[in-house]
């Protein structure tokens, strides 16, 4: 028979942690002193302390790990569970990787001030795509929306085998107090591919456009901001649904490397 401290060590956990399993009832000891309460382990019982450690180090509560422990981990339940435990882990780090960049967005927002971009007026020609329209409450709901949209629209283009004309567009337009987005593609053919539709952007006679080249879309917002201030440095106000227009996107083949968007802002 093994000591606590003994068995604790072979284990790799504490002294602590084997008194907190036992009260858990998840490792409990193979022999308790009746009259001095010396817990003693046997060695048999390695197995099960290291099958506890491993699936508590994978992130499993001491609830579910007793669970397991006690029901018999099969291989396959063993697998099906890493599996879904796979998942969940996949899904909290694009969560955390996401929340870093807009972390790291706002910050190179706040810090942007002395930053200064090339802005031109010029007239907006009218454009006929065809693509889907979402509304969402704030544009942070879009980040995570506005790609299975764009890879939802050119799905149904490439099924339809339709070619496309232009760049693809996003436009954003306030729509009682959410956002209406529209995602589209631009296409030769009048036919408008299944699941999508046809949808117009109207000619602006007078619009402010600056042009963002970036690795990346972290810089989008500061970008908008910067064009809506030199809009109202300008004395002039927003007047119709603001537009992205993708020329260059990493998408784009082997030799795109980054993103290159007009944005676009209809003015009075």
């Amino acid at each position: 028979m093994l000591s606590i401290g003994e068995f604790a060590r072979m284990a790799g956990v504490s002294v602590r942690m084997l008194r907190h399993y036992d009260r858990l009832g998840i490792l409990v000891p193979a022999r308790v002193d009746a009259h001095s309460g010396y817990r003693s382990y046997s060695s048999s019982q390695l197995p099960r302390a290291n099958q506890l450690v491993a699936l508590k180090d994978l992130g499993f509560s001491l609830e579910q790990v007793g669970s397991m422990l006690n029901d018999g981990l099969t291989a396959e339940r063993v697998r099906n569970l890493l599996e879904a435990r796979r998942e969940e882990l996949r899904t909290q780090l694009a969560s955390d990787t996401l929340r870093l960049a807009r972390i790291e967005a706002k910050l190179r927002l706040i810090e942007r001030g002395s930053i200064m971009s090339e802005y031109t007026e010029t007239a907006l020609p009218r454009l006929v795509l065809v693509g889907i329209t979402a509304t969402v409450a704030e544009m942070g709901e879009i980040e995570n929306d506005i790609g299975p949209m764009f890879d939802r629209v050119n799905g149904a283009i490439d099924e339809a085998s339709a070619d496309r004309t232009g760049p693809g567009v996003a436009t954003y337009e306030v729509a009682g107090e959410g956002m209406r987005v529209v995602v589209g593609e631009q296409v030769a053919e009048a036919a408008v591919p299944a699941g999508l539709q046809r949808i117009d952007v109207a000619a602006a006679e007078r619009a402010l456009v600056t042009r963002l080249e970036a690795p990346d879309l972290s810089g989008i917002q500061a970008a908008w901001q910067g064009l809506i201030q030199e809009v109202e440095g300008r004395g002039l106000r927003p007047n119709g649904a603001g537009r992205e227009v993708y020329l260059e996107t990493p998408f784009d083949g082997p030799d795109a490397s980054g993103w290159v968007i007009d944005l676009q802002q209809p003015v009075a």
